[in-house]
C-alpha cells in the first residue's frame, strides 16, 4: 500500500486532529484532498504544503469583513477611567463610535436597538473581559465584494 497517500483516518493521524475538525477542514478550509466514490483520499506531500503556506493571520481574521481597532495598555483602574472616557465619547458625538476610532473611513452610528454581551473567557495564556455592543448589519454599512479587510492593531 502507498503510504504517500492516506485515507480520512491516516490524514487525521497524520494531522493529530480529531475527525470532525477534519471534516470541518474539508468545509471551510480549502484543504486538499479528491473524493474517491464515497472515501475522502490526502496526499502526504500535498497536506504538508497546504499547512506551510498557511498565514495564521488570515486564519484569525478570516470572518472580520473590517475591523479597526486600538489597544490601551495601563493599570487596571485606569482602563475602566478609560473605557467610561469612551462611552462618553461616542455618546456625545450621536453615538458614532467614529469619534473614538480615528482610523475609520466613514461614520458609523449605533442603532437605537443594540445588544451589549460582557463575557470573561480565557484563551491560551491570556483572560479577557470583553464588552461588546452589536447589532445587525445595516445595508449601508455592507461592504462591497472587492472590498477587503482592514486589520489594524495598536
Amino acid at each position: 500500500m502507498n503510504h504517500d497517500i492516506l485515507n480520512i483516518e491516516q490524514a487525521t493521524e497524520f494531522l493529530g486532529v480529531s475527525e470532525k475538525t477534519l471534516i470541518k477542514l474539508l468545509r471551510e478550509e480549502h484543504i486538499p484532498a479528491r473524493k474517491i466514490g464515497r472515501e475522502w483520499r490526502f496526499s502526504k506531500e500535498a497536506l504538508i504544503h497546504w499547512l506551510a503556506s498557511g498565514d495564521s493571520i488570515n486564519y484569525i481574521n478570516q470572518n472580520e469583513l473590517y475591523m479597526v481597532s486600538e489597544d490601551t495598555p495601563g493599570i487596571s483602574a485606569a482602563l475602566f477611567d478609560k473605557i467610561k472616557e469612551v462611552l462618553t465619547a461616542v455618546k456625545d458625538h450621536g453615538y458614532n463610535i467614529k469619534a473614538i476610532l480615528n482610523d475609520l473611513d466613514r461614520d458609523i452610528v449605533i442603532p437605537e436597538n443594540a445588544t451589549l454581551r460582557i463575557s470573561y473567557k480565557q484563551k491560551r495564556e491570556v483572560e479577557k473581559l470583553e464588552f461588546k455592543i452589536y447589532w445587525d448589519l445595516r445595508e449601508d454599512s455592507k461592504l462591497e465584494a472587492n472590498q477587503k479587510c482592514v486589520p489594524t492593531g495598536r
